[in-house]
């Protein structure tokens, strides 16, 4: 008996945000070991507060270098900083009384993982849009993108509060189970509205524009607050949409493969992250 491409479509799909959550709840664990352990992880120490419920929350940050000269800097104003080099401990008291601070560097595991992660994205995403799918590439792609992004997304929580982390993971969870359920459903045809669909890409453009605005000028942070929680309603019905366009293909024998069903899983996939990242976003302080 033939699977639904529904089916096919989930199974892609659990295998990749389970190897996303995996790789996340790895590094919170070894986080947690390196706080422990009083070690680092890719470069970073840890230290440990609690949090409003009780619970512990890990906090990163790079430790100041210990040998001399130290690079030290003051920011004058959000285009300006001043940098000197401080060549023992009498030069970096003076320093601190200016209003110096010591200047330290990110974890360049980290960022080369970022670069890792948004080289297989694209990819995938053209693998899986543009070209002639072959499935095992497509997977590939595709495995490589969760196995570099689950680290990421360790990291982003870590830098908010963990425990609001798993509060996002399990909103997710509920909303992408009730908009499959809905999107599949025989309620409404989201698929079939050129309206809606025209309402969605004209909100994510505007949403991406936002995001983009956010290097170059200083937003406030309910202002900020406030899009996340917009970003998270537009990738909600996203969900409805796509989940809707699948139950469409499925009606049509030449789409029940495995290669359409990668495609839909990347889609869904895509979805997911975005709604995760908007509410983590959110959250935030």
């Amino acid at each position: 008996m033939e699977t639904s491409l529904l089916f096919k479509t989930l199974i892609i799909l659990s295998a990749q945000l389970g190897l996303v959550l995996v790789m996340c709840f790895y590094t919170l664990k070894q986080a947690r070991l390196a706080y422990e352990n009083n070690t680092t992880l890719f470069g970073t120490s840890f230290r440990g507060s609690v949090n409003m419920k009780n619970k512990l929350n890990l906090i990163p940050y790079i430790q100041i270098k210990e040998t001399f000269p130290k690079p030290m800097y003051k920011t004058i104003d959000k285009d300006t900083n001043l940098h000197e080099q401080a060549n023992n401990q009498d030069e970096v008291i003076k320093l601190l009384k200016d209003g110096y601070l010591h200047q330290v560097e990110g974890s360049k595991f980290i960022v080369g993982l970022m670069f890792f992660w948004g080289f297989t994205l694209f990819a995938t995403t053209t693998f899986t849009s543009f070209l002639e799918t072959n499935i095992w590439v497509g997977i590939t792609l595709f495995t490589l993108c969760s196995l570099s992004f689950g680290p990421l997304l360790a990291w982003i929580m870590l830098e908010m509060d963990e425990n609001d982390g798993f509060t996002a993971m399990k909103i997710v969870l509920v909303v992408t189970i009730l908009t499959g359920f809905i999107g599949y459903g025989d309620y409404i045809s989201f698929a079939d509205s050129t309206l809606f669909a025209i309402l969605l890409f004209v909100s994510l453009i505007a949403l991406l524009l936002f995001n983009f605005a956010r290097f170059f000028i200083e937003i406030s942070r309910a202002t900020t607050r406030a899009v996340a929680i917009f970003g998270s309603f537009l990738f909600s019905l996203y969900l409805l949409y796509d989940f809707n366009y699948i139950k469409k293909q499925s009606g049509l024998s030449s789409s029940n493969d495995w290669e359409t069903a990668l495609e839909m899983a990347f889609i869904l996939y895509l979805d997911i992250i975005n709604l995760l990242l908007e509410i983590l976003d959110a959250m935030s302080n």
